[in-house]
């Protein structure tokens, strides 16, 4: 399973004003503990003009792993979402497909009734 954890810095002690920004040093020790818990992050970019400042990319085999980087990242002083992606040509099929069920149903719940009006 794909995924993406968004990041926020939260600002440091002391400091007021705009967030922190993340050293190279903070983003790669992240990335290690992420590994910890199984996730394999393969990207990492920064996010411009957003509420979040950083974004990992990677996967994992345990869909509880999503859940193990949040609190990792939080026990790490992060704000942090992960969320499970797949690529837009499968999210088109999924609509598709939801699409198909949807109206398969509607057809079903259709022919009863007028099976009941007989």
């Amino acid at each position: 399973m794909q995924f993406i954890t968004l990041v926020q810095i939260r600002p440091g002690g002391g400091r007021t004003g705009s967030r922190v920004a993340a050293q190279a040093s903070q983003w790669q020790h992240l990335k290690n503990q992420i590994q910890l818990v199984g996730g394999r992050v393969s990207q990492t970019w920064n996010v411009l003009g957003n509420d979040y400042d950083l974004v990992f990319i990677g996967e994992a085999d345990d869909p509880k792993t999503l859940h193990r980087i949040d609190v990792l990242c939080k026990g790490e002083g992060f704000t942090a979402k992960t969320h499970p992606v797949i690529p837009a040509e499968e999210y088109a099929r999924l609509v598709e497909d939801t699409a198909d069920v949807l109206n398969y149903g509607r057809q079903r719940q259709h022919r009863r009734g007028e099976r009941d009006e007989a």
